[in-house]
């Protein structure tokens, strides 16, 4: 009779993780001299971006005893920077009945937003602007079916106070901006607010197309600004080393949340701090599971978003930083 149920368990396990369907927190039976129980959670993971986006959570999750093929099953979407797949993707996830989602990138969000209007799955997620974007009601008390991780406040703040630091006598700045990516208005309002605060306008200048990319620095130079900061699209992330590139041939700064960018030529950048996130969302996601409610979570904005200064960039471009300024990085480019 035991080698029946442990073989029913290795049967029920594959056909839910390779089909994704059967009975939801379905009970296995455990090899011992007692027949003990323990739930099967499911753990849908959605991303805009490529497969495998979702290691580093799964191991962090099975770090504190959530342990694939024992006690959970995961089973993945990834978009593969296709927008328009994306809801038909939150709408197999939902259908599968997990326990958590676990959402990565904006557009993500937004499809699972709808997919889950009227079944309302937990979901945690890392997000840019779930404000803006409307998936939470607030950072205090989300009030949705949402919770998770965002960049701490005021990054374009720090971005301004950046450039005027290391760009003495700097009159203006221009922002590489695509309006299709839900987070970028928010960001452009940011970014124009801390330009006011600190007296320095924020020019704006639209790329929809990636050759467009050098004739808008050209622009920004030919415009007297001595640098750009560069804004949230996956156009952007995709150009890292050319924007950097583009940015050194033209003497100009440039800041970004791509380390692409930096790399490439830009003189910083403000990342988001992932590294650092991955053990807490396991945390957040274990108290979900456990039944909290997720509009009750406050969204986490205290993780210091690691800076990256471009010393080769810096003297590229003639400029010697305060060292106070490089003080503040957490990596330097030498």
């Amino acid at each position: 009779m035991k080698g029946r149920r442990l073989w029913l368990l290795a049967a029920a396990m594959a056909a839910t993780s390779l089909s994704g369907t059967g009975a939801r927190g379905s009970e296995v039976n455990l090899p011992g001299e007692a027949i003990a129980t323990t739930p099967v959670l499911r753990i849908g993971i959605i991303t805009y971006a490529g497969p495998g986006g979702g290691e580093r959570i799964k191991q962090e999750l099975a770090r504190i005893g959530y342990r694939e093929g024992e006690n959970v099953v995961y089973r993945e979407w990834a978009g593969n920077r296709d927008l328009g797949a994306m809801d038909g993707h939150a709408r197999e996830l939902v259908a599968w009945r997990p326990d958590l989602i676990v959402s990565l990138m904006t557009n993500a969000h937004v499809a699972v937003q709808r997919a889950t209007a009227r079944n309302p799955i937990p979901v945690i997620f890392w997000s840019a602007d779930p404000l803006g974007t409307g998936v939470i009601r607030s950072y205090r008390k989300p009030g949705t079916n949402f919770t998770g991780f965002s960049y701490e406040p005021h990054v374009q703040l720090l971005q301004v106070r950046f450039l005027k630091q290391a760009v003495p006598g700097i009159r203006c700045i221009g922002h590489l901006y695509n309006h299709t990516y839900a987070p970028a208005p928010g960001t452009l309002r940011e970014l124009q607010a801390a330009g006011a605060l600190m007296n320095l306008p924020v020019k704006v200048y639209e790329v929809l197309e990636s050759e467009g990319l050098e004739p808008a620095i050209r622009r920004i130079r030919e415009d007297g600004c001595g640098g750009f900061v560069v804004g949230p699209h996956e156009l952007f992330n995709a150009n890292g080393a050319r924007i950097g590139r583009a940015a050194l041939d033209n003497g100009l700064a440039a800041v970004s949340i791509q380390i692409s960018v930096a790399r490439g030529g830009g003189l910083a950048t403000f990342a988001p701090p992932f590294e650092r996130g991955w053990a807490a969302m396991a945390l957040v996601a274990d108290r979900l599971l456990k039944g909290e409610a997720p509009g009750e979570i406050p969204i986490e904005r205290g993780f210091k978003s690691p800076m990256t200064i471009n010393l080769k960039a810096a003297s590229a471009l003639g400029l010697t930083l305060p060292d106070a300024l490089i003080d503040e990085a957490d990596e330097v480019i030498r």
